[in-house]
């Protein structure tokens, strides 16, 4: 052999190794922003309001209150059948974990969303609300072996907006915040009176895609906000803005629509300087970001229609969610639908961001309950038939719990699992919480459920009957692929 053809061989196996290098998996050159609000109803955002004739025209003197979301939507897509879960706690822990409320997460036995993008190189972050036991286990502390996330903020539950200055964060009734970074707790404390909790995690957010930019660090980033959640509390002077004829300090039912529509503007507020930010530190567009809700509106409070249902109930008003997903190419992809009408859901988020950043990315090793969406978001597949979905209601409200039966008082039957399989709903009811095995199933066409009044008794037997009795065998097929599903979901 010359030395020539060495030296060739040399160089080649060089170049394969340096191409190799450059595309292992935990070397990503790109981010994930996923930021999710919390009780925004179907009907909140003016996107998916024009979707329905007869809703709603809410005016602002600004016109529309979201005018970054309706952008992203503009330039992305907007998922029109996206599911959460009826309360907040198992649509978060199915975010994170990509997995159906059904399933048991368990630490050290289950990766999260933030520690598979740490294992490909991520720098990772969490502002925002938790809500959920296993973040209490697995999120928030310091686990070397098993961190989720680099960088964590968190509120859990119910907390008031406005908050003090230098108010010292220690455990109270009023939802204490966790600060960490790395294995450092820190002792957080709002910099000015009255400051705004929406302002701030977008600013906490704004500093951390700073930050990465300059350390040129890819990232993933979680922004839970509470918004628009209760307490129904917003900035006077986005009231002021949106409403320049409304009286400041007028209190009453009457005014809740318009603080929530001031909550969403200040998170669209937050979602158009965290694009600002991505695109002056030439971030943008290696970016994926997903705006999603986590279950519907609360009664009385939110706007879920033409969705039949609120939060807490196992129909479309109660887990069907907004869901928008934007990214350079998706963009840029003259196959694109401006709506996608297949379903979705939350669980779709981490396959789907994986992939994103890490297309080698085997689906099947993650065994995950959702898939990555993007080819179907491009255009470049049908949309999936046959997709399948269960949604958890117990009366506890508690996630991973089957307690079936009737409440207290022995009228209503509050727990039911819910299987959706493209335009089909099956719900599974127990009947007897000492019988738990004997169950009855409600059918629903989701189509004929648009703008159907809601039951207006509580949670009455009826309330869950049956809406179509036309298809006999899909139903009975539906049956036995929810028991089916069920043997393997580790329910209690």
């Amino acid at each position: 052999m010359s030395v020539k053809t060495a030296m060739t061989g040399v160089l080649l196996l060089f170049s394969v190794a340096f191409a190799r290098a450059e595309n292992r998996p935990n070397h990503p050159p790109h981010n994930v922003v996923v930021i999710l609000c919390d009780d925004l109803g179907y009907g909140e955002l003016p996107v998916y309001r024009k979707l329905y004739k007869g809703t709603e025209d809410i005016q602002t003197a600004i016109g529309s209150f979201t005018p970054n979301i309706d952008q992203l939507a503009k330039d992305g897509v907007v998922c029109t059948r996206a599911y959460g879960n009826n309360t907040c706690s198992p649509s978060r822990m199915s975010l994170l974990s990509g997995k159906w409320p059904t399933r048991k997460i368990r630490l050290g036995e289950h990766t999260l969303i933030g520690r598979y993008m740490r294992q490909r190189g991520l720098k990772t972050a969490h502002y925002g609300k938790y809500h959920h036991p296993v973040e209490k286990e697995i999120t928030i502390p310091y686990h070397k072996e098993f961190l989720e996330f680099d960088e964590f903020l968190g509120f859990e539950a119910v907390t008031n907006y406005f908050r003090k200055a230098g108010e010292k964060v220690t455990p109270r009734k009023n939802s204490p915040i966790t600060y960490r970074v790395g294995s450092k707790k820190i002792d957080f404390q709002f910099k000015k009176e009255g400051e705004y909790l929406t302002d701030t995690l977008t600013d906490l957010s704004v500093d951390f895609i700073e930050r990465c930019a300059e350390d040129k660090k890819p990232f993933f980033v979680y922004i839970p906000f509470n918004a628009p959640h209760a307490p129904i509390q917003a900035k006077p002077e986005d009231l002021k803005t949106l409403f320049p004829k409304r009286k400041i300090g007028k209190t009453g039912k009457d005014n809740n629509r318009e603080r929530i529509m001031a909550m969403v503007y200040a998170v669209d507020r937050g979602v158009g300087r965290i694009i600002k930010t991505l695109e002056k530190t030439g971030q943008l567009d290696n970016t994926l970001i997903i705006f999603a809700g986590d279950n519907g509106g609360e009664q009385n409070l939110s706007l879920t229609y033409p969705m039949h249902g609120f939060k807490h109930e196992p129909f479309d008003g109660g887990i069907r969610v907004p869901y928008i997903v934007w990214s350079k190419p998706l963009q840029n992809s003259e196959s694109k639908p401006d709506y996608y009408d297949g379903l979705v859901s939350l669980c779709d988020i981490l396959p789907t961001s994986l992939k994103y950043v890490d297309p080698s990315t085997e689906l099947a090793s993650l065994k995950s309950d959702g898939t990555d969406i993007m080819p179907y978001l491009m255009g470049k597949e049908p949309p999936l038939k046959g997709r399948a979905y269960i949604n958890l209601r117990t009366l506890s409200q508690k996630s991973n719990t089957w307690k079936g039966g009737r409440d207290t008082k022995g009228k209503t039957i509050g727990s039911c699992i819910a299987l959706l399989v493209d335009d089909c709903k099956l719900m599974r009811l127990a009947q007897d919480s000492k019988k738990q095995e004997e169950y009855s199933y409600a059918f629903h066409h989701l189509p004929n459920m648009i703008g159907k009044d809601r039951p207006k008794a509580a949670l009455k037997e009826d309330y869950y009957e049956s809406t179509d009795n036309n298809h006999p065998e899909k139903k009975k097929a539906m049956i036995k692929q929810l028991e089916k599903l069920l043997e393997g979901t580790n329910l209690d």
